[in-house]
């Protein structure tokens, strides 16, 4: 297994499987994954309660094959079988409480709210590993969450929206390659 300088091998990005979520908003995290494999020319493998592909330098991209809310069970179904630590680990996944066009790279914290974040959080016992949450928000007001994250994204957004995950993917490789510092210091905040 190859580790990075960073220590990141796994970059695990969260949302739905399945064509009817595909261009939701709670699927931020898996159009980086797609991203990320179109750009590297690799593609994903079935390997139980995930999808896999391999990154050049050894790292592991991982898509759960499960729905968000159940997210953990796939991530650590993924150290386990990797060997690896919850810090060796990048999770991206979307974040309704950030705005639109922004990026927010943590070495740590809290759910925010946020399910997958939040199930996987409690598989793995700890809110020590890095994340990179996508700005999808705020939602409209009298909008249910639910209906507001597994909604389309608006045609007036989509390219924002492809920009912001492209943005996210390039701040993904910059954590793996140079830290978490590093990448905070270029990509958080919302891009002009």
């Amino acid at each position: 297994m190859c580790i990075s300088d960073s220590g990141i091998s796994i970059i695990v990005c969260l949302g739905n499987p399945g064509l009817k979520y595909a261009l939701t908003w709670h699927n931020a995290g898996f159009w980086v994954a797609d991203i990320l494999a179109r750009e590297a020319g690799v593609s994903f493998k079935r390997a139980g309660a995930f999808e896999i592909a391999y990154l050049p330098g050894g790292i592991h991209l991982v898509k759960p094959s499960t729905y968000m809310n159940e997210s953990g069970r796939s991530v650590g179904a993924v150290l386990t079988a990797r060997q690896q630590d919850p810090e060796n680990m990048l999770l991206i996944c979307d974040d309704v409480n950030i705005s639109l066009g922004t990026l927010r790279l943590r070495k740590n914290g809290s759910a925010g709210g946020q399910n997958g974040l939040k199930d996987t959080i409690e598989v793995l016992k700890t809110e020590e590993f890095p994340r990179l949450r996508i700005g999808i928000g705020p939602k409209p007001d009298r909008m249910d969450l639910a209906k507001y994250v597994l909604r389309k994204v608006p045609k007036q957004q989509q390219e924002l929206a492809s920009v912001m995950a492209h943005r996210a993917a390039d701040c993904a490789l910059e954590v793996v390659k140079n830290g978490i510092g590093t990448a905070q210091s270029i990509y958080n905040g919302i891009f002009k």
